[in-house]
């Protein structure tokens, strides 16, 4: 295969704009989240101990596997494995658009790679965009009707994220042929068999330690408020810009509907199974996400069935332009805590507001990818900061870490500790208890004490513990 000819070079060039894009933000740790300091505290136990251990339960070990055999390369390494997942699947989509005659293939899959969500997820150690990328080479290969390797990466995909199993319906619907059940049980056996066969192997380290306990997950948190849930689906995922844009399509698609030709933009008309599945897809995902509304990437597999979606039933000119938006609103209008901990840095015009008992700030200077960036350097200030002041510790002493736990140990990796300061994520009170037995002070990182009392249901933490004063 020649990648030089013509016909190969937009591809070629949407890779590499993609890949490159994200060059500036891979720096400064392994990420914004917990749980990406998690799976590189996980890579090295199992490089460790070479006992496979998960970052958080279900488990995700087609990555954390690939990521315990890296362990040693550096935050570079693996932010940019995500980086290079996100081109690879942004040439899919683009494949899979071209596969279904879409006209603006480029400016689509364009639009889809600057996506805040999916921009921010690709530029640090987190599953979001490998999962997605297994996901959109399955349906790529689907659509080519090569049903068992649409299988196997399918399994991939649950071995990244154990949610994408929820494709295998909407794939079944794609390649549902009317009156030919025959054809139709072995295409989905195809398709299935495969698919399970590789995510059971993927899982099969979990199982033989654990059995079927680690089919669970954790939640320590409450459920958000009302204006977190909206904002992380809606502003978390598009952007300031990319919302306006959205409301303005749909806005238009309602006051043109008499008028438009539905999938003009697909060059003939669509196969109608393409839009229910991309509609099942929508309904599945956010009904997922409505049940643990904690983080915006949660809403990364229905991003491309949205563009699909816009795709179909909208004008060609107005696409283009809702495209336009996604582009540039990574750069621009940020919505983000201003905490001088973990929030991020915002110019001298920003607006700050308070919403749900946390102070905001919107600044149409510094875009969500600049805000994400500048927060995962605050964050590893106040980590190193945090981790100075236990060295000079004297007395024996446990600090409740909560979600800073991750980034400490990992940061604790390559330095000398003090031995007689223990690290702790959060303790029940049978645990509290023996440190108290044992004669160690306790003392709890900001707001870790309301979290440690809420996980295990109870009110130990504030009456014998003290915040860790820096």
């Amino acid at each position: 295969m020649n990648f030089f000819n013509k016909k190969y070079l937009p591809f070629i060039s949407l890779f590499l704009i993609v890949f490159i894009s994200r060059f500036p933000f891979l720096t400064a740790g392994y990420g914004i989240e917990e749980d990406s300091w998690g799976i590189a505290l996980a890579a090295f136990h199992t490089k460790l101990t070479g006992i496979y251990e998960p970052s958080r339960f279900p488990g995700h070990p087609v990555q954390e596997l690939i990521y315990s055999a890296l362990w040693g390369a550096g935050p570079i390494v693996f932010n940019g494995l995500c980086a290079l997942f996100s081109a690879t699947g942004c040439v899919f989509f683009s494949l899979i658009l071209k596969q279904l005659n879409f006209k603006h293939f480029f400016i689509a899959a364009f639009g889809f790679a600057f996506i805040p969500v999916y921009f921010i997820s690709s530029t640090y150690t987190i599953d979001f965009v490998w999962t997605e990328t297994f996901v959109l080479i399955s349906l790529y290969y689907l659509l080519n009707n090569k049903l068992i390797i649409s299988g196997i990466v399918l399994g991939l995909a649950i071995g990244c994220r154990i949610t994408s199993g929820a494709m295998l319906l909407p794939f079944i619907i794609i390649i549902w042929q009317q009156n030919n059940f025959r054809n139709n049980i072995i295409s989905i056996l195809k398709l299935s068999l495969p698919m399970l066969a590789v995510a059971f192997l993927a899982f099969l380290p979990l199982m033989v330690q654990f059995g079927t306990s680690f089919f669970i997950y954790y939640d320590q948190f409450q459920y958000p408020t009302l204006p977190k849930v909206i904002y992380k689906m809606s502003f978390g995922v598009f952007g300031i810009l990319g919302c306006m844009g959205i409301l303005i399509g749909i806005m238009l698609i309602i006051i043109n509907r008499k008028k438009q030709n539905f999938g003009e933009l697909f060059n003939h008309k669509l196969n109608k199974r393409i839009i229910i599945a991309s509609f099942l897809i929508l309904i599945l995902y956010s009904i997922s996400y409505l049940k643990l509304p904690q983080k915006s990437g949660y809403m990364i597999p229905v991003i491309p069935f949205i563009l699909i979606l816009f795709g179909y039933y909208m004008h060609s000119k107005y696409f283009k332009l809702l495209c336009v938006t996604f582009i540039v609103s990574p750069f621009v209008c940020s919505i983000n805590l201003a905490d001088k901990i973990r929030g991020a840095e915002y110019s001298k015009i920003a607006m700050l507001f308070n919403i749900s008992g946390q102070e905001i700030f919107f600044d149409p200077l510094s875009g969500p990818v600049f805000s994400d960036y500048s927060k995962r350097k605050q964050k590893i200030n106040y980590t190193n900061t945090v981790i100075e002041k236990s060295k000079g510790i004297k007395t024996k002493t446990v600090i409740i870490s909560g979600w800073w736990y991750n980034e400490i140990m990992v940061t604790l990796i390559s330095q000398d500790k003090n031995k007689i300061v223990v690290f702790e994520p959060y303790m029940d009170d049978k645990r509290i208890n023996e440190y108290l037995a044992d004669d160690y002070e306790i003392v709890y990182l900001p707001e870790q004490n309301t979290y440690n009392d809420q996980m295990f249901k109870t009110t130990i933490t504030n009456r014998v513990s003290k915040p860790f004063n820096l």
